[in-house]
């Protein structure tokens, strides 16, 4: 009992010695003076996802990509709006959509970016009439197809922020860019050839891309957590060959080559990183903790306590453990033979590393040599590396995606997260852009794990409420609110499907291949 009483006390000192992590005082939201008053939001966000359903229909699957059809899509819904824009292809057939609506030029523009690819599907994987490129509206209200999330559902609503930024006439202090690029999924080429041979024009300082999603049930049951991605870890890709024996395959030795890698594999498999917690994470804890309230509040505030009692249980879940460690994955095995009774002499695995803002690679390399013994006959080179790159949280657009994603709600919490995937926001950083990632819908964990997978979907009443989460948030930071918005609503035309031939505006610049150009993509993608 004597000891029980001491371990307890040592606890509470320990617990009252923390200090807890200082969150800023949130500041009072703006105000926006009813221009997202002005919306008819169920007829916009009814809207919205029939242009998603069409979107949808569009097939970007990458490879081949043709995003080209993707971005002529775009266009045409813009065209009608009188919103021009162009289409730039870094290759035949794989566009990249440019639209902007032109502000006052008091401050840089915003970029609203997505991309038009999407991962590759197996149909026979997905419901019948739900398939990849179906864009069906279920009688649940579900869109299905490849891309709902992942992401021409961002895209989707960007688009109509555009759109509806224009029908409301919103006084702009700075242009809003729209960009939705080809080739995100395989080699970041659409995004690559703009940076290079167009951002001098576009010339955001502000980005707002995917990398963050509201989570039900994130961290606890009844909680959701928006988390808006500020940082991403750094991505080094290693081939690992390992030179031996080959030989005659009736003969197993313990010199041949794919034997020597398994063994090799192995050894990294049981590679025990050290967890550290990026400070976006520990604010996020911190927000989750100051929303949650009670013990596990006081703990989640608190970083000294958070690494005592808590890192376990964030370790045990696989997507939390990704953001606390340094990832070595094995993804590819190339073995070079192609025959049975044939041992090759040379051998290779492929290693998806991710790495924390600190970690340098000389480090991870220097101790996947160690964990294979120094064996001079196993090469690690490395192929790529992206560093790590932050934005700042303390940014008006940041806070304005943290207000807008949980207005009105009780059981939501928002912070910043370190993605442990990278995206075309990687780019953007390079040039000194502030860039932040959330798609603003709201998923299970079951939801979510549909991205690259079968089964993928999103419902009408995420993309309503996410339409109105972004137009707030662009607005916020975008308008002039000295000037009013109260009037009239304004409620969507009556809705056409849109036809890829549609003729559209001349283009602002000439464009490396006209929106108008042909496809071969069916005219008509109707969603119902």
């Amino acid at each position: 009992m004597r000891m029980l009483t001491r371990a307890t006390l040592s606890l509470t000192g320990l617990a009252l010695s923390t200090c807890a992590y200082p969150l800023p005082d949130a500041a009072p939201p703006p105000d926006l003076r009813g221009w997202p008053e002005r919306v008819d939001w169920r007829g916009a966000g009814d809207e919205a996802a029939r242009v998603l359903a069409g979107y949808l229909r569009v097939d970007t699957q990458n490879p081949p990509g043709n995003e080209t059809r993707g971005a002529r899509y775009l266009a045409a819904v813009l065209a009608r709006e009188g919103i021009r824009s162009e289409i730039v292809e870094h290759r035949p057939g794989r566009g990249s959509l440019i639209a902007r609506l032109k502000g006052s030029g008091q401050q840089k523009p915003i970029c609203l970016l997505s991309h038009i690819d999407t991962a590759t599907s197996e149909p026979a994987e997905w419901p019948p009439g739900r398939g990849p490129v179906s864009g069906t509206i279920d009688d649940s209200g579900t869109i299905w197809g490849r891309g709902a999330l992942d992401m021409k559902g961002m895209g989707a609503i960007e688009l109509m922020t555009l759109v509806w930024l224009k029908r409301l006439e919103v006084p702009l202090r700075r242009d809003v860019v729209l960009l939705a690029v080809a080739d995100e999924e395989v080699d970041n080429g659409g995004m690559r050839f703009v940076m290079q041979k167009h951002w001098r024009r576009i010339g955001c300082s502000h980005m707002v891309n995917e990398g963050g999603l509201g989570l039900k049930d994130g961290l606890f049951r009844g909680q959701t957590v928006f988390g808006i991605s500020v940082a991403e870890k750094g991505v080094m890709w290693v081939t690992m060959t390992v030179r031996g024996e080959g030989g005659h395959g009736s003969t197993p030795r313990p010199e041949h080559t794919p034997r020597r890698l398994i063994e090799a594999l192995g050894r990294l498999l049981k590679r025990v990183p050290k967890a550290r917690i990026h400070p976006s994470l520990q604010e996020l804890f911190a927000r989750v903790g100051e929303h949650k309230g009670g013990v596990t509040g006081f703990v989640l505030k608190r970083p000294t306590l958070v690494r005592w009692l808590a890192m376990d249980k964030l370790l045990g879940r696989p997507g939390t453990r990704a953001a606390l460690v340094d990832t070595v994955n094995i993804t590819v095995l190339d073995t070079g033979g192609n025959q049975p009774n044939v041992v090759p002499s040379t051998a290779r695995a492929r290693l998806d590393i991710r790495l924390l803002p600190d970690t340098r690679p000389a480090q991870v390399l220097a101790e996947l040599r160690r964990l294979v013994g120094g064996d001079p006959a196993i090469r690690f080179e490395q192929t790529h590396y992206y560093p790590s790159l932050e934005s700042p949280r303390d940014d008006p657009l940041y806070r304005a995606l943290a207000r807008h994603a949980v207005a009105g709600r009780d059981d939501a919490v928002a912070g910043p997260v370190l993605s442990i995937g990278f995206t075309d926001s990687l780019f953007a950083r390079q040039r000194g852009v502030r860039a932040y990632g959330l798609v603003p819908f709201e998923v299970t964990e079951d939801e979510a794990k549909t991205m690259h997978a079968p089964k993928e979907r999103v419902s009408v009443a995420n993309v309503r409420r996410g339409l109105r989460v972004l137009l707030g948030a662009v607005i916020e930071v975008s308008a002039d609110l000295s000037k009013a918005g109260r009037g009239r609503t304004v409620r969507p035309p009556p809705f056409r499907p849109v036809r890829l031939e549609e003729r559209q505006p001349a283009p602002a610049r000439p464009a490396t291949r006209p929106a108008s150009a042909p496809s071969s993509q069916p005219a008509d993608v109707d969603t119902q």
